[in-house]
């Protein structure tokens, strides 16, 4: 599991610790019992996992089940359970005939495959550039990135609930210095850096963390700033 990862699902169930014991003490505004909220807090995992990976059955049953166990405080009393199940049958059948998630995956595999870009569940995108400047996208997915460029100025770094790597052990520095700006949330990125680059990390982590492996023994010349946000996610930058 990458860091982003494990930040985020490490971040979920401390909260959902604090709230169990909000909710024992009495300081919620519904009281529920203990393996009520327990029970619902891996309703609320099952969801978020299933949104990720777009999973519609796990996605409408999870928030049928979320619905039968705090009906009181939704307001919906009148509707029973086999109602909610009932309801949360008929909108899966729904979903899965309108968005009909097999041939949307295969359509989107094979287009992505052509066109260099993978989702959740599609394999790792692999690119060489020698371009000056560079962007990266991933959305749910991986990417490998190995620039060639002669005169790197910059790399755009965009990330959401996945992971990128980007080697510029074979780079040359534009003589102004490079930026590499990072946009990466629920997810990963990992840098290889050369040693002797001289390196500025100036980015604003929001639960995410930062790590420097390797040894940095930085030269005279162009600096490289590592810029942008990190929102539940990881930057490890290696020295190589």
């Amino acid at each position: 599991m990458n860091t982003g990862r494990r930040w985020f699902w490490g971040s979920f169930f401390i909260v959902g610790a604090v709230v169990l014991v909000l909710s024992q003490l009495g300081l919620l505004p519904y009281q529920f019992g203990f393996w009520r909220i327990l029970f619902g807090i891996f309703m609320v995992a099952i969801v978020v996992f299933s949104l990720a990976h777009r999973g519609i059955t796990g996605t409408v049953f999870g928030l049928a089940a979320l619905a039968i166990l705090f009906a009181k405080p939704l307001g919906i009393t009148a509707l029973g359970p086999w109602t909610i199940l009932g309801v949360a049958l008929l909108v899966t059948i729904g979903l899965s005939l309108i968005l009909n998630p097999h041939h949307y995956f295969n359509y989107h595999y094979q287009y992505h495959q052509q066109n260099n870009w993978h989702h959740g569940r599609q394999t790792t995108e692999r690119m060489t550039t020698d371009e000056a400047q560079t962007r990266v996208s991933v959305n749910m997915g991986s990417s490998i990135r190995y620039l060639q460029s002669q005169d790197f100025q910059r790399a755009d770094v965009w990330v959401r609930m996945g992971d990128a790597k980007l080697y510029c052990d074979d780079v040359r520095l534009n003589p102004n210095g490079a930026v590499i700006n990072l946009d990466v949330s629920l997810g990963g990125a990992e840098l290889y850096l050369p040693r002797t680059w001289p390196v500025k990390i100036a980015v604003d982590s929001s639960l995410g963390g930062v790590e420097e492996k390797g040894s940095h023994t930085p030269s005279d010349g162009p600096t490289v700033v590592i810029q942008g946000r990190l929102s539940l996610s990881g930057l490890t930058v290696i020295y190589v």
